[in-house]
Formats: C-alpha cells, sequence, structure tokens
C-alpha cells in the first residue's frame, strides 16, 4: 500500500516547493536578473531566502538583484548577513564594492576591490585543477 502525497516520509512534503523548487527558483531568478528584471529576480531569491532555502550564492545573487533594482541599502543589509555566514567569496566582494560606490562610500569600495582582486586569482586557480 502507498503512502498518501502529504506523509511526512513523502520528499515532496519535505518543502512546499518540491524536490526541484529551489533549482528552479534560482534558475529562473538568474533569468530575471540577465534580462533586466531585478526585481523580479529580487522576489523568488527572497522567497527562498525566507523559507530558509539560501545559500550564500542566492544571496550574494538576492543583493545583486536588490542593487539593480536601486535598492543599495537592502543591499548592504543583504551582503552583511553573507559576511556573517562566511560566504566571503569574490563575487561577493565585487558586488560590496558596487553597492559601495552607489551609496558613495569610495574609500570602502576601494578596499572591498582589492579583496576582489586578491581572492580571484586564487578562486580561478582552485576552479582550473579539477
Amino acid at each position: 500500500m502507498s503512502t498518501p502525497p502529504d506523509a511526512p516520509n513523502d520528499p515532496e512534503a519535505a518543502h512546499p516547493l518540491g524536490p526541484h523548487g529551489p533549482t528552479l527558483l534560482d534558475l529562473l531568478s538568474y533569468i530575471y536578473l540577465e534580462n533586466d528584471r531585478p526585481e523580479k529576480a529580487a522576489v523568488l531569491l527572497s522567497a527562498l531566502d525566507e523559507l530558509g532555502m539560501a545559500g550564500a550564492r542566492q544571496l550574494v545573487s538576492l543583493a545583486l538583484a536588490q542593487l539593480r533594482a536601486g535598492k543599495p541599502e537592502t543591499a548592504l543589509g543583504t551582503l552583511d548577513r553573507v559576511a556573517l555566514k562566511g560566504g566571503l567569496t569574490s563575487a561577493f566582494h565585487l558586488i560590496r564594492a558596487q553597492t559601495l560606490v552607489a551609496l558613495g562610500r569610495e574609500a570602502e569600495a576601494e578596499a572591498a576591490m582589492r579583496a576582489y582582486t586578491d581572492l580571484r586569482p586564487r578562486q580561478d586557480h582552485s576552479a582550473d585543477s579539477r
């Protein structure tokens, strides 16, 4: 006898989006960002965040969407959350620099760009060694 669809051991009942939902929302948010629809991307990525399904990469993408939507203060808050979780990638520093420029904080933006340029060669090299 099969278990009903809402049974606790049903993988689709594990979270409301089903097993592929978070990946699909992430992909759709990327498509929105690439097609100059940052507000829509931010809505999808915020939903993933609210559901506890957003990792550091999705939060950095959320900050980028917020920045492109004209909300640099909100983007900086999102980036601060990423930093607290230890998600300091080269993409994080690049988007942080862009956000700080938008806020008129040039000295901090320069420091973020230095961190980006310092970190990028190491991350590129580790990606090449796969």
